[in-house]
């Protein structure tokens, strides 16, 4: 085991891969770029294969719904757990519910009760991985490297994730969607295993519902708390509602892999640069005028009628996203670096996140049953671009929190 520890220090090591700041750091990296890879094969497809098997909007929709309330169940039920575990624990907890939820996925037209039940899984994943990730990812990045290193980490799992839905494509129509979910779940069960070679970090003693609560009403976090509400409601029509209207568009598995992956591929270069303006105080420009493109994008989408006007679209779209996200994510950390207890604020964004899409996606699902299904797809774009124009709300974030000292908890 020493032996394989120290090859793979040698492999992440800033002397052998100077991209990489510190061996944890490139570990990070490599799991999520893994698992961006295993979902990439997937779980661009889940409407899709719902849609496939009859779903109507509402239904693939109300799959949605249920993953969001349930992980407001589990957050709330759980956390006296969670405070008892490290964040790489939570991290390899996370994966057999994931594995569980795509296995399911696989087996679901024979059982039509899943899908109930499988949005369990992929909520209890969902907040033990998101939680444990986040700690370890602030803790171990830099503050005045964080644009490049939120910048990395989304190029390394553009570049696994831009070969996975053309392959997820491919397999899907070779091999059907249950072996694909097979090999999916294979992937993922490898991916935080390098984690373990670096020390646990425990979250705070005092992690309680009465020190997560107050940072709801923190007048000082109220502008990030709006441009996170803008993030959550706009995501859930970026991953659920877009690549379903841009297969209903192309009908064709592999052409649907292959516009998703030449989308990740622009995305790849995007997110890089950005990262470096955004260390080097052009943070607030960038989430200003990506805020501004991405809403103007959204607004083109209902008059597309071409497919190659998806195409160019879908990657306008991206390199849009991509700066946005990156740039906003930044700020995201810098603040986890700056607020007295870290792991309350990181929990406090999962709940806002989910909260938002509890009361949002009931809407969704009332205009996609009312109404005709090319009136339900404007109106969802229409939605998403004022939920982007929300990101820049960001900007009115009090100063000193992503400027403030840091705190003793991250150490960097």
């Amino acid at each position: 085991m020493k032996m394989i520890y120290n090859e793979y220090i040698m492999l992440t090591d800033k002397h052998h891969t100077p991209l990489f700041g510190n061996p944890e750091m490139g570990t990070l990296y490599l799991t999520l770029a893994i698992l961006a890879f295993a979902e990439g094969l997937i779980g661009v497809f889940v409407p899709i294969y719902f849609w496939n098997l009859g779903f109507p909007l509402w239904k693939i929709l109300l799959f949605y719904f249920l993953h969001s309330a349930w992980f407001l169940v589990f957050t709330f039920s759980l956390l006296p757990l969670i405070k008892k575990l490290s964040d790489k624990m939570m991290m390899f907890l996370s994966i057999p519910f994931l594995v569980l939820y795509f296995l399911g996925l696989g087996t679901m037209k024979t059982i039509p009760l899943l899908f109930f039940a499988l949005p369990i899984a992929s909520a209890i994943h969902g907040l033990l991985f998101n939680i444990g990730y986040h700690i370890d990812f602030s803790s171990v990045a830099h503050r005045e490297k964080l644009g490049k290193e939120v910048g990395m980490r989304s190029v390394l799992a553009s570049i696994l994730s831009l070969a996975a839905p053309f392959f997820g494509g491919v397999l899907i129509a070779a091999a059907g969607f249950q072996n694909t979910f097979f090999i999916g779940s294979a992937i993922l069960l490898i991916s935080v295993f390098p984690l373990f070679f670096f020390p646990n970090r425990n979250k705070s003693k005092n992690l309680s519902i009465h020190s997560i609560t107050p940072l709801f009403k923190e007048p000082e976090l109220f502008p990030f708390t709006i441009s996170g509400i803008g993030y959550a409601t706009e995501a859930i029509v970026r991953g659920a509602i877009w690549p379903l209207f841009i297969f209903i568009a192309i009908g064709n598995f592999k052409e649907f892999g292959t516009i998703i992956s030449l989308g990740l591929i622009v995305t790849a270069v995007v997110t890089y640069l950005v990262g470096y303006l955004a260390d080097y105080g052009k943070r607030r420009n960038v989430i200003t005028w990506t805020s501004i493109g991405n809403a103007v994008v959204w607004l083109i989408r209902p008059f597309i009628i071409l497919p190659p006007i998806l195409v160019g679209v879908h990657i306008g779209g991206n390199v849009v996203t991509s700066g946005l996200m990156v740039a906003w994510t930044s700020q995201y950390y810098k603040i986890t670096k700056t607020v007295s207890d870290a792991t309350a604020f990181i929990i406090s964004r999962e709940i806002l996140y989910n909260a938002a899409r509890v009361i949002f996606i009931p809407i969704l699902m009332i205009i996609a049953y009312y109404l005709p299904t090319n009136v339900f797809f404007s109106l969802s774009f229409v939605a998403a671009a004022f939920a982007s124009l929300l990101f820049i709300a960001a900007n009115e974030t009090h100063s000193h929190l992503v400027t403030g000292p840091t705190t003793p908890e991250h150490g960097n």
